[in-house]
């Protein structure tokens, strides 16, 4: 009889979760490419680029070939060794790290585009709080984040975010300029292991905007807010 069980199911943890989907499945976000929203806006996506959860790179690869500075993370080891060798048999520069997103705050880094297929619905509560910390640090001000997301439908695995749970995440220091549905793509082969899991369901495709640092005037000591909450006015 097949198993129907998705492995993310009833896992310990998120890497734990995400480790036995590439052990035991085709994944369901393994397409081999960007998921169609990231195509139609590929012109605004600019040098540097990071992949902030970029599996076995299909999406990193596709930027890589347009040729611009792509960066790939993920803190799946399995999936950053397919992306690697995945870059090597097409002869593709990019760099694929094996890192956690929940450490983008210590990374010395910085990028001019944010690409996140599916990485910002896993977190709520403290842990999203802590993403979001992440990605304004490593954006430049004035760099964008393109995000795709589940929404809302409560038929999504572990649930979703609502539209007014991403205006309250990019709520300090960022501008979403666009927040629409999309449809997505589901790999095949999952699609045949356990059919209908992800049939007919729309998802957030929101550009976002790291607001730019206001320049440094006196202001009593007080220090900014924001992404710019690192920089102390003189």
């Amino acid at each position: 009889m097949q198993n129907t069980e998705l492995p993310m199911r009833n896992a310990p943890s998120a890497l734990a979760g995400f480790t036995r989907t590439y052990a035991e499945t085709n994944p369901p976000w393994d397409i081999g490419k960007p998921q169609p929203p990231f195509i139609a806006v590929a012109d605004r996506i600019v040098s540097p680029v990071l992949d902030a959860g970029c599996g076995t790179g299909g999406t990193s690869l596709y930027f890589a070939a347009r040729g611009q500075q792509v960066t790939g993370v993920d803190f799946v080891e399995e999936a950053i060794r397919r992306a690697r060798a995945k870059a090597e048999e097409r002869d593709l520069s990019v760099e694929f790290l094996v890192k956690d997103a929940m450490t983008l705050r210590e990374w010395d880094r910085r990028f001019a585009s944010v690409i996140d297929s599916g990485l910002f619905h896993i977190y709520t509560g403290e842990e999203r709080q802590r993403y979001v910390q992440g990605l304004a640090h490593v954006l430049k001000p004035g760099g964008r984040l393109f995000l795709f997301s589940f929404n809302d439908d409560p038929a999504w695995p572990g649930g979703g975010v609502s539209r007014q749970e991403l205006y309250d995440a990019f709520a300090d220091g960022w501008d979403i300029q666009s927040l629409e549905l999309a449809d997505g793509e589901v790999n095949p082969a999952f699609e045949a292991q356990f059919p209908g899991e992800f049939a007919d369901r729309k998802m957030w495709f929101a550009v976002i905007r790291r607001k730019e640092c206001p320049a440094a005037r006196p202001t009593r000591g007080r220090p900014l807010r924001g992404p710019c909450a690192k920089i102390q006015v003189q």
